[in-house]
């Protein structure tokens, strides 16, 4: 490179790249490179494993398949969790490492976004303010949608408020490809197409028609990256893809429902943003205090930038709120907004005080007083973070739970016959039979199948458990190995008092499953290699043979 060019590209970062960008790039990458600690230990959720597997399908080019297991969901998630497959291969960290990625990204739009309205300074405090939030900390360490629904929501946002201001039909056209790259990853995102239209009714008054007539191109770019999904949704699923788009509009399905009925629907999402359980805070507590002020700031002071906030958190929190089935996830795109309204009471907090000790028409005693009380926001500020990093410390900790179930795989994996299968017993939110099929197919050699009995999850409802049923089954899927998880020994299933210890008796009495034979104790026959098992007690998969 030339000298001149050398020097361009120098005058270039410079504009660009001033101390707080600087100060906000260190902060993410430093939080980015924390995220990924021990990143793969916890065990995989059960909402996880739909994306690991659908990203394990589309990798290896199984699309029918994919479509009839992964239907319930947009495929953008998969879609970069294949190509993190391809690049890093098949693990549990490539998967989760995909929503380390988007909530660095995230971080990054919402800098620019408050950069863009308030300055650089609020917009480090935005970033920093959303990263220490315990529930987009959990959030950035698994394999679920919402890192990267907050990444093009607030794309969309950024890029339809520089449209707003500017004029520029580009902005325009890039809002709708953020918002249909979103459509694409959570169909709920179209709750963003409402926020631009009320923002248009609210700050662009005085020139609707203009702005109206310009919308289509909105509509185009949203179209020009849905449709092609849509085609390819209809000629492989046409026979259920409309209800599965149903259903997921719906959010879920009516069992759901008995959760979103704790709180009063009005006040339901006030309560679950912070305190949906006593030691879950998905925004943790005085940061939330201060986000609702700052909120209230905005109100009050009633900037283009406050309103189209305000109007942005009001018309998602309502929409949200009609919806009957209620989980504060739901509600990620607000978070962006409570950072940076919080980031703005306080900042605007500070730059009165700093006014009233510096000013010359104000007594030395109210000066004494403007420091004094600098120093107790100071204080309520350090201990309001301290708190958000030790409810997010706390809730990650928690969920540090190890199940061993690719070692329990790996085991059966390398014994199990050509036309042998797996049955899974009581499968629960961090023990299921997809989570074995990932494991087993993540090289591609082995294709048996793996089931499960019950159903449904025994920590969500109430299992029937059918000993002559279960061995029918096993009989039909010519089972080979029974995985068993401890879940506590003698700790009951969800509304029942059926546990482990009760079906290992079922086991021993039908004659049909090695080692559960004469008296011995299942401890022993572990200790002496008759059972394998996996894992630590209370946390131990112990794997049974199927005797045909």
């Amino acid at each position: 490179m030339s000298k001149k060019g050398v020097k361009a590209l120098s005058t270039w970062l410079k504009s660009r790249v001033d101390k707080w960008r600087l100060a906000f790039l260190i902060f993410a990458l430093t939080y980015a490179i924390l995220l990924t600690l021990n990143l793969p230990v916890m065990a995989i959720q059960w909402d996880e494993i739909t994306h690991l597997n659908g990203g394990l399908r589309l990798l290896r080019g199984l699309y029918q398949e994919y479509f009839a297991y992964n239907a319930f969901y947009p495929p953008m998630y998969d879609a970069i969790t294949a190509v993190f497959f391809g690049v890093f291969g098949v693990s549990v960290f490539a998967g989760r490492f995909v929503s380390v990625v988007f909530a660095f990204l995230s971080l990054w739009i919402i800098y620019e976004l408050a950069n863009k309205m308030f300055g650089s300074k609020i917009a480090v405090l935005s970033s920093v303010l959303l990263a220490v939030m315990p529930g987009f900390v959990w959030l950035s360490r698994i394999a679920m949608i919402e890192t990267m629904l907050v990444f093009f929501f607030t794309a969309a946002m950024f890029f339809f408020f520089n449209w707003l201001r500017t004029h520029r039909n580009r902005d325009l056209v890039l809002s709708g490809v953020a918002l249909g790259i979103g459509f694409l990853v959570k169909y709920q995102i179209l709750v963003a197409g409402i926020v631009m239209v009320a923002s248009v009714l609210l700050l662009s008054r005085n020139y609707l028609k203009e702005k109206f007539s310009k919308m289509p191109l909105l509509i185009v770019a949203v179209a020009l990256v849905v449709i092609p999904w849509v085609f390819i949704s209809y000629q492989v699923y046409a026979s259920g893809m409309l209800d599965q788009w149903i259903y997921a509009l719906s959010m879920g399905n009516p069992e759901k429902s008995l959760y979103s009925e704790r709180f009063s629907p009005l006040i339901f999402y006030f309560i679950e943003m912070t305190w949906p359980y006593n030691d879950v805070h998905p925004v943790s507590f005085f940061l939330y205090i201060i986000g609702l002020l700052g909120l209230g700031l905005f109100a009050w002071r009633r900037k283009t930038e406050d309103k189209f906030l305000l109007t942005w958190f009001a018309v998602v929190f309502v929409f949200f709120t009609l919806i009957p089935n209620k989980q504060w996830r739901y509600v990620i795109p607000l978070f962006p907004v409570l950072a940076i309204s919080a980031a703005n009471l306080i900042t605007f907090a500070y730059g009165k005080l700093a006014r009233a000790w510096r000013s010359e028409r104000i007594s030395l005693n109210r000066k004494r007083a403007a420091k004094i009380i600098a120093c107790l926001f100071t204080v309520f500020l350090a201990v309001a973070f301290l708190f958000s990093i030790s409810d997010a410390y706390y809730w990650v900790a928690k969920d540090q739970i190890e199940v061993p179930i690719e070692a329990a795989t790996r085991y059966a994996a390398s014994r199990l016959g050509e036309n042998e299968s797996i049955m899974l017993v009581c499968p629960f939110n961090l023990f299921s039979h997809d989570m074995v099929k990932f494991y087993l197919y993540a090289d591609g050699k082995k294709h048996n199948e793996v089931w499960q009995y019950p159903e449904l999850p025994v920590d969500t409802y109430t299992p029937n458990f059918d000993i002559n049923e279960f061995i029918a089954l096993c009989e039909e899927r010519n089972v080979k190995y029974v995985f068993t998880y401890e879940f506590g020994g003698n700790v009951s299933y969800f509304n029942t008092s059926l546990c482990l210890m009760d079906i290992y008796q079922m086991f021993y009495e039908s004659g049909r499953f090695a080692p559960l034979f004469g008296n011995d104790m299942v401890e022993d026959m572990i200790k002496d290699g008759r059972l394998p098992a996996f894992g630590t007690n209370p946390r131990r998969i112990l794997i049974l043979t199927f005797l045909r």
